[in-house]
């Protein structure tokens, strides 16, 4: 019994230490997932409102079609095949896969939280059972690659928001160049400046 409390002891300070180093990591995105639960919310909004538009060059506009039939009632209607422009499709792509790196990320951080929650017991025992569930806690968060996991997190919330901007790089290119040309600038500077505040 003496043998197993000082295990506990001895390793608790590891779990603590390990814990803490996570809790730290995933505090500080939780408090950007609570915020992106706010943010993803937020991010997600602005996200959607510019997929709800840009997705309209993704089908055909039916009060297109009506307004010009209705313009020229008599012209013969030839009806061509629409076609959905590369550009548009390409911007839609990137903007679906960043509002789902947006949310997965979120997903992930909440359990990661959850998991880190019960890393370490309210109330350590001093069994051998509760030494070898604190071995198994180990073992798993090591195959499982936790720390990875929680320190990967923020990698899929930046490069969500870097899929975002190149989506309105092209999406505002086709719009108007010299805004694209403006959007292309500040994207570049801003992916300069995380590198440069990252290594």
């Amino acid at each position: 019994s003496t043998i197993w409390s000082l295990y506990r002891k001895e390793t608790g300070e590891d779990d603590k230490e390990l814990a803490t180093s996570l809790q730290v990591g995933v505090d500080e995105l939780l408090i950007f997932v609570y915020s992106i639960l706010f943010q993803a919310g937020l991010f997600g909004g602005i996200l959607t409102a510019f997929l709800i538009e840009s997705r309209k060059d993704l089908q055909v506009d039916p009060l297109r079609e009506i307004l010009q039939a209705l313009q020229n009632p008599l012209a013969v209607t030839t009806s061509q095949p629409f076609q959905v422009s590369k550009s548009s499709l390409v911007v839609n792509c990137l903007w679906f896969i960043s509002l789902g790196l947006t949310l997965f990320s979120a997903l992930c951080a909440v359990l990661a939280k959850e998991w880190l929650a019960k890393y370490i017991p309210v109330s350590p025992g001093s069994r051998s059972s509760d030494a070898c569930q604190r071995l198994l806690r180990v073992r798993r968060a090591q195959q499982w690659r936790l720390e990875s996991v929680v320190t990967g997190i923020p990698l899929l919330i930046q490069l969500a928001l870097f899929l975002f901007c190149a989506g309105l790089v092209l999406f505002t290119w086709n719009s108007s160049v010299a805004l694209g040309i403006l959007m292309l600038f500040l994207t570049i500077l801003a992916i300069v400046l995380y590198i440069l505040g990252t290594v």
